[in-house]
């Protein structure tokens, strides 16, 4: 048997527009996957739920897609003297009612975290994160980004015309960011979270050991950040004893798009399984990676059971009248029309 051959769910991937419900329905098929979750996001503008409706109408047509819904925010900086404090659990009930598997934050991205204005440990999300812990409702979570984006000098260049370069003085610190994520969990431990990119900490194995030993629900995904696997590469030994040791606390991600800005979608997923399974060393990404040599068991807790245990055996089924719901509650928030012709044709079928 080859050593690819793993049950593999892809935990993490984004659309942005209906032509990529087509697009990952084929990835799916195409690539062998058991199943693909979405992670949808809604922070371009206030009250945006674009993806989660294109999300929901995907669970809709094929059975095979997980979806972790987006909170939206009623205003951009919000506005707290217009927000109630039930605000961010309330979304999360209803997406939960709707049939989401999740909840996808992007709250800690340096540039998200900047457009909301809030903490990520302000007191308005606390009802939130109580709903969420009191379920263990899964959460998916980007907090912070590579420690040379914010030093101009290391920085790559993508950085700066992606506007990820954070070092001007206007974003919050990598520790910050950190600092404020680490309060919610102390207060919130049950809460059910994975980090994703492996939480920025490729070139820290201490602190990522750290961080699960003292959070025993938090797991880690290795969607690229793909300097994260030069990262483990420069340390094979080490990163291999630790992938061992938390085999039931990693998720395989690939944080495709139709756009396939990572890779192309084969070339990507086999380099993955590769530096997982196999102690080859290979180039990717214009860089050596060396691969863990992981053993079959521990690469299909990493590739399928551990985001099934997180977040369902199976995807939930959608609730067609509560999608209806919400799609009639925010149609005014949908400024492309042709999405939105889209959302309704598909709805009549």
């Amino acid at each position: 048997m080859s050593v690819f051959d793993f049950p593999v769910i892809d935990s993490h991937v984004h659309i942005s527009g209906p032509k990529c419900l087509d697009f990952m329905k084929t990835y799916c098929s195409h690539h062998g996957f058991q199943a693909v979750n979405i992670a949808c996001l809604a922070h371009d503008k206030a009250n945006d739920p674009l993806q989660n409706i294109l999300a929901a109408l995907l669970k809709l047509q094929d059975k095979r897609f997980y979806a972790h819904g987006s909170l939206a925010y009623p205003t951009l900086p919000l506005d707290r003297s217009r927000t109630d404090a039930d605000e961010f659990a309330r979304q999360a009930r209803l997406l939960h009612d709707i049939g989401f598997d999740g909840i996808k934050m992007l709250e800690g991205k340096p540039t998200t975290r900047k457009k909301t204005g809030l903490p990520q440990n302000d007191p308005l999300y606390d009802p939130y994160y109580a709903e969420m812990a009191k379920t263990g409702r899964h959460i998916v979570w980007h907090v912070a980004d590579p420690e040379t984006f914010w030093d101009k000098d290391k920085a790559p260049a993508f950085s700066f015309s992606s506007g990820w370069f954070y070092g001007d003085g206007t974003f919050q610190t990598k520790q910050q960011l950190y600092d404020e994520v680490l309060d919610v969990l102390r207060r919130h431990p049950g809460l059910n979270v994975t980090f994703a990119h492996f939480f920025f900490l490729g070139d820290f194995p201490d602190q990522a050991e750290d961080m699960l030993r003292q959070f025993p629900n938090v797991s880690l995904d290795i969607t690229p950040g793909r300097e994260m696997y030069e990262q483990f590469s420069q340390r094979p030994a080490r990163w291999q004893s630790f992938f061992h040791q938390y085999a039931d606390r990693i998720l395989f991600g690939t944080d495709m798009t139709s756009t396939e800005f990572q890779g192309a979608a084969g070339d990507l997923i086999d380099s993955m399984k590769r530096f997982l399974a196999t102690q080859d060393t290979f180039t990717y990404w214009d860089f050596t990676i060396q691969g863990l040599g992981l053993s079959a068991a521990d690469c299909t807790r990493i590739c399928q059971t551990n985001f099934t245990t997180r977040a369902g055996h199976k995807p939930r089924p959608i609730d067609r009248e509560a999608l209806k719901a919400y799609i009639s509650q925010h149609r005014q928030d949908i400024d492309d029309a042709k999405a939105l012709r889209y959302i309704d044709q598909q709805m009549a079928l």
